[in-house]
């Protein structure tokens, strides 16, 4: 698929990996609805993109765990735009410690991570059908495969979502939609910083790594455009800055 023209949605796109991705697509000629909590955030990031008084991003509320939030989002695609194309459901939240702390911040982990994007996907499949097919993007990440010692929900939640993504791959024969996973280590975002808050995870950090944020958006890109991956996430390590993890090797 090619990005120029398309109509994008992303979930957690006001900061870190979503804004950057927000960035690229708006360069690469796409117009992008940004949902995020961080209205302040959202709103200058709109303001950046959209200049010339041309219309190429549009910023609204979303808090994912309303159902009716993520819906808003998909309504003013199709009502601005006149439809949706890519779907990337990148919004995510961890914290150290998010199962000890004998508190249920672990359910609001869940929510984010897994249920609105399972959410999101639904709504992705409803829209993209109108439009004869489309692509739909997951934000997993590689504590799927290295589970975090302290964060045992958010490890879940994003081993979830590789299982969930591949789940969904013969949607490419059915319906031309292809639903994949992005699975980065480390990068700079307030995401990250609150799940390496502690000594805990120097472990994790030295054995996974960092990896520009750039690697992370190369990712989304690829997917968009390689119109033969479906059901696969690409892993985005030190090692190799995007390998595929086909649906034979998970």
């Amino acid at each position: 698929m090619q990005i120029k023209d398309k109509v994008v949605i992303i979930t957690g796109g006001a900061n870190g990996s979503g804004a950057a991705l927000a960035r690229r697509l708006v360069n690469e000629g796409a117009r992008v609805i940004i949902g995020d909590i961080d209205r302040k955030a959202g709103e200058e990031l709109v303001t950046e993109l959209n200049q010339n008084n041309k219309v190429n991003a549009i910023f609204i509320f979303c808090d994912v765990t309303n159902f009716d939030h993520l819906s808003q989002l998909f309504d003013t695609a199709q009502n601005t735009f006149g439809g949706v194309d890519i779907v990337c459901n990148n919004a995510g939240i961890g914290r150290d410690n998010e199962f000890y702390d004998q508190t249920n911040r672990w359910i609001k982990i869940i929510d984010v991570n897994l249920n609105a994007v399972i959410k999101g996907t639904q709504l992705g499949i409803q829209y993209l059908k109108k439009r004869g097919g489309g692509v739909i993007i997951n934000t997993a990440s590689m504590s799927a495969f290295y589970s975090l010692r302290n964060a045992p929900v958010y490890s879940t939640t994003k081993r979830a979502v590789v299982w969930f993504t591949q789940s969904l791959r013969d949607l490419k024969d059915t319906d031309k939609i292809r639903v994949n996973a992005v699975a980065p280590v480390f990068f700079e975002s307030n995401l990250t910083q609150g799940l390496i808050g502690s000594k805990r995870h120097e472990q994790a950090v030295k054995h996974l790594g960092f990896v520009p944020i750039d690697d992370v958006i190369n990712a989304f890109i690829r997917i968009i455009q390689d119109d033969k991956l479906a059901g696969d996430t690409i892993a985005i390590t030190t090692k190799d800055k995007s390998k595929i993890i086909s649906k034979s090797s998970l």
